[in-house]
């Protein structure tokens, strides 16, 4: 009598097994996936690698101040954003160093330092819990922010809104107002604005 399984029917019998395992963890990996996806809908997904203009630090933060002031008067907006001790003066937030040229000009030529740093913005989850709907809105806040750095609008969609609280509510009445006025000369600024938010609430 012919056994069943002689070699060939077990190379058979482990390949169909192979596949229905990798059938079942696809689905399951492929809808968790699919689930994440949809809460970040149009929002794209990009390197996290931004950089900031930054113009000076300070202990205090009406020094801080007053050295802003003295930089609009030079034509260079910007914003104060208290990080740990210090109280950094910044004047932009891209994807490109190169998008700093005008405004580094002006520092240079007023014989001012200054400083570019580089920031990845996923790392401000750290201290979160990976699973937790807490991560789960910031994460998709970055995601959303890193589109509109690249001067992309997005769709906020339903579920990312319903995450809303009074603990994240400027934060994410910054990121729509930068999302409406993101080909306007208030982009600049609600870029900025919104890292201060992200910063303020996760580091």
């Amino acid at each position: 009598m012919k056994k069943w399984f002689n070699s060939d029917s077990r190379v058979f019998f482990n390949i169909i097994l192979a596949l229905i395992v990798g059938i079942i963890f696809g689905n399951f990996l492929g809808g968790s996936m699919l689930k994440n996806d949809a809460i970040y809908a149009n929002a794209n997904n990009y390197t996290d690698d931004v950089y900031l203009l930054q113009s000076g630090a300070y202990y205090n933060e009406e020094t801080a101040m007053s050295a802003l002031e003295e930089m609009k008067l030079l034509g260079l907006n910007g914003i104060v954003v208290r990080e740990r001790n210090n109280f950094n003066v910044y004047h932009g937030i891209s994807t490109k160093i190169s998008s700093f040229d005008s405004y580094t000009k002006i520092l240079q030529d007023n014989d001012i330092n200054y400083l570019i740093k580089s920031r990845k913005l996923y790392y401000m989850l750290n201290d979160l819990d990976p699973s937790s709907r807490e991560y789960e809105f910031y994460y998709g806040s970055i995601n959303y922010y890193l589109s509109l750095i690249h001067n992309r609008n997005v769709v906020i969609q339903d579920e990312y809104i319903n995450q809303v609280s009074e603990v994240n509510l400027e934060l994410f009445n910054n990121l729509n107002l930068l999302n409406e006025s993101i080909n306007t000369d208030l982009a600049l600024l609600y870029k900025l604005y919104v890292y201060k938010n992200l910063v303020d609430i996760l580091l």
